[in-house]
């Protein structure tokens, strides 16, 4: 790949992983609920669901679910209403006791919450269907290609969930009260309901 269009697809992923999505929105709330260590397990789950939708995409399926409006719509209002579910688990969530943030939630929840916003988050499918081919010459090696646009699109992702993950987690101190606690379930819950109402409306 030319160097041109590799700095390009870069700089391209850099401010489109950038935007406060539902991704970006789970790894600021899990550091600030749970701290910065446990929501190395929620980017990891997030990687993963944007793994399958790049490899789904690399099969062809993001040219079907933007062709095929039934198929986007069925994937859209899961991933919403499954936003919303979580909104409502965090608007009813007790407040935490400061010593066990982190020893109340389990690794693998963390990573399957993470896998599930993002894998069924149908914009995800149909911009990797988008982009990726625009960076692709056909008249080489496809696969090695493919890698290369896959790792540095996880690489950049990575960079901005640790940035939110960090922010989330700098209001850990403040957290500590009950008060505060209750707050910030209400404001992130509110904020994933909001995201999973604007997911439901999305068009292509």
């Amino acid at each position: 790949m030319p160097a041109e269009q590799l700095w390009l697809f870069i700089t391209i992923t850099l401010v489109l992983s950038a935007s406060p999505g539902p991704v970006m929105l789970a790894c600021m709330i899990d550091a600030g609920r749970y701290g910065i260590g446990k929501s190395v397990y929620t980017m990891l789950g997030a990687s993963a669901g944007n793994l399958v939708l790049m490899l789904l995409s690399a099969l062809g399926l993001g040219l079907l679910v933007e062709e095929a409006e039934a198929v986007f719509h069925t994937i859209k209002w899961i991933g919403a209403a499954y936003l919303v579910y979580l909104g409502i688990q965090l608007l009813r969530a007790p407040p935490l006791s400061p010593d066990l943030h982190a020893r109340n939630v389990r690794s693998h929840h963390l990573s399957g919450k993470a896998f599930m916003v993002a894998v069924t988050n149908p914009k995800g499918l149909v911009y990797f269907g988008a982009l990726f081919p625009q960076f692709i010459d056909i008249n080489k090696s496809m696969p090695p290609q493919f890698a290369l646009l896959t790792i540095i699109f996880l690489l950049m992702d990575l960079v901005w969930m640790t940035i939110y993950a960090v922010g989330g987690h700098s209001i850990m101190r403040w957290l500590k009260s009950p008060a505060h606690q209750h707050w910030f379930n209400w404001i992130s819950g509110g904020a994933l309901i909001l995201a999973g109402g604007a997911l439901a409306f999305t068009k292509l």
